[in-house]
């Protein structure tokens, strides 16, 4: 007997959700992948969203800088850290969010939930020591809340597993705060034996705890208990750190300050088997893409139930550029299955973490969505032939309706580390601000990273031209002499390239 059937409308996406604009190509074995999606702009929000098996946002909750999530299998509700936030919280695919705790500390990156209503994670502590004079420096321990009764227990701290006055310990650099990151712990997760791993940021290390949370084995980083017969197998920097069932060790590997004697700045997702007669760590299977992606920060990479590996590049190289996130679904061959670049226009945005196994959203399963999307390129003056081509230099530069619109294609990354000056003269120079006319142009001059866009092998970047009359528009790059001059615009070093442009009148 068939239900009730009827339509609706959904409303309009949040501002930050409308701008993301996404690609995919093949198709996930995921019904669903759950991923956050972060933006750092001023009054920007982020967001819970899931994408579909052909790559379509087809769920979103709006979450001011929440955390990685956690579910037990079987559950329809996911735990969540708020950012900067001193609690538990869980959201619902309704929409609702509820409090699961009081003050637990400084909470941070991870939770995991573990048997009779207990939730794993690390908490952020703080105190000066002296290394080289006394200073402010950040550590991490591990806690157990205890829903049913609020009770915090601390089952592991750094500062006794390690001894911090140790110049091997790898010490970050003192931020904002002036509080210098000691270890850093960025994932905690069971491991096959009930034993607990950690990532250790900041030393590069991998860390299993007995269940009685002493510490068993130490991977790479200080006082490693496994060497590396083949140097370009170690990691750097890395997130996501988990045991499988065959007991080798799944982790993205950010590669930030990996020497360049191996390889250099690169990210991957690294399949390593530890021998434990031998002492000795190999890597069995990584996914490295070509060309490279370099996700300096953030990132996972989760083995899924079926083999395959979900694994996602956060952020790009340079965390200014518009270039796109990418996250990918791979075989056990290291071949891609399900691939989605996503681009925030105008916007610096980042993602932590893609969670698969999945299967449905508050018990509803999904209609099996189309077998291809139409995929739409980001909103900017793509189509160059309508436009007016005013110049061919390292940039073809176009005029289209009061832009200056700059492209390259193919485009690399030395093409856009040199700021592009545009330097407007007006007709009138009267109609200049006061604090131009002196000049007598208005200077538009940007950085392509801050302003651009590099969308698959393009650069591309749009400049609004002022709406007086204008005479012409002197634009182009300026080699590395590019020292201000007294009037604080004009560039001193000779151009790379350099174009005057005459407006009809």
């Amino acid at each position: 007997m068939r239900g009730p059937s009827g339509s609706f409308t959904t409303g309009a996406l949040p501002k930050q959700l409308a701008s993301v604009f996404a690609t995919a190509a093949g198709r996930s074995s995921q019904p669903l992948i759950l991923t956050d999606y972060r933006s750092r702009e001023p009054d920007a929000s982020s967001h819970f969203v899931f994408w579909d098996e052909v790559g379509a946002l087809v769920w979103y909750l709006r979450l001011d800088q929440a955390g990685p999530v956690a579910r037990r299998p079987g559950q329809e509700n996911f735990a969540f850290i708020p950012r900067g936030g001193r609690t538990l919280k869980q959201f619902t695919p309704l929409g609702e969010v509820v409090d699961l705790s009081g003050d637990i500390g400084e909470l941070h990156h991870e939770l995991v939930l573990l048997d009779e209503g207990r939730v794993l994670a690390p908490v952020t502590n703080s105190d000066s020591f002296d290394i080289g004079g006394s200073r402010p420096q950040a550590y991490d321990s591990l806690v157990i809340w205890h829903s049913a009764t609020g009770r915090v227990d601390e089952v592991w701290n750094a500062r006794e597993a390690w001894d911090i006055s140790d110049p091997t310990q790898h010490w970050e650099p003192a931020g904002e705060d002036g509080v210098w990151n000691w270890t850093h712990l960025n994932s905690v997760s069971v491991g096959s034996r009930g034993n607990i791993l950690l990532s250790i940021r900041n030393r590069s290390q991998v860390v299993s705890l007995t269940p009685d949370y002493e510490i068993e084995w130490q991977l790479h980083g200080p006082y490693s208990d496994y060497e590396f017969p083949n140097p370009n197998d170690r990691f750097y920097k890395q997130h996501t750190a988990a045991q499988l069932a065959n007991g080798n060790v799944l982790l993205f590997d950010n590669g930030t300050e990996r020497p360049d004697a191996e390889g250099g700045e690169y990210s991957r997702a690294l399949e390593l088997r530890l021998d434990d007669a031998a002492g000795a760590a190999t890597k069995v299977w990584e996914y490295r893409p070509d060309p490279d992606i370099y996700a300096f920060a953030v990132s996972s990479a989760y083995r899924l139930n079926n083999g395959n590996t979900l694994v996602n590049f956060g952020i790009h190289e340079d965390e200014r550029a518009r270039a796109p996130l990418v996250f990918v679904e791979v075989d056990a061959s290291g071949d891609e299955v399900f691939r989605v670049e996503t681009v925030q226009i105008h916007a610096n945005s980042f993602r932590y973490r893609a969670y698969g196994d999945i299967e449905a959203i508050r018990g509803e399963t999904m209609l099996r969505p189309p077998t291809k999307r139409v995929q739409r390129p980001p909103p900017v003056r793509l189509h160059y032939e309508r436009m007016t081509h005013v110049a061919a230099e390292t940039f073809d530069v176009y005029l289209d309706d009061g832009y200056l619109v700059y492209a390259k294609t193919p485009c690399a990354p030395k093409d856009i580390a040199t700021p592009i000056f545009v330097h407007v003269s007006a007709k009138d120079v009267e109609d200049l601000a006061a604090q131009r006319r002196q000049f007598g142009f208005e200077n538009l001059d940007f950085n392509f990273l801050q302003r651009g866009l590099r969308w698959q092998d393009r650069c591309h970047a749009e400049v609004p031209l002022p709406e007086f009359a204008i005479d012409h528009v002197r634009t182009g790059q300026i080699v590395a002499d590019d020292e201000a001059t007294a009037d604080g615009d004009r560039p001193s070093g000779a151009s790379a390239w350099s174009v005057e442009i005459l407006l009809a009148p």
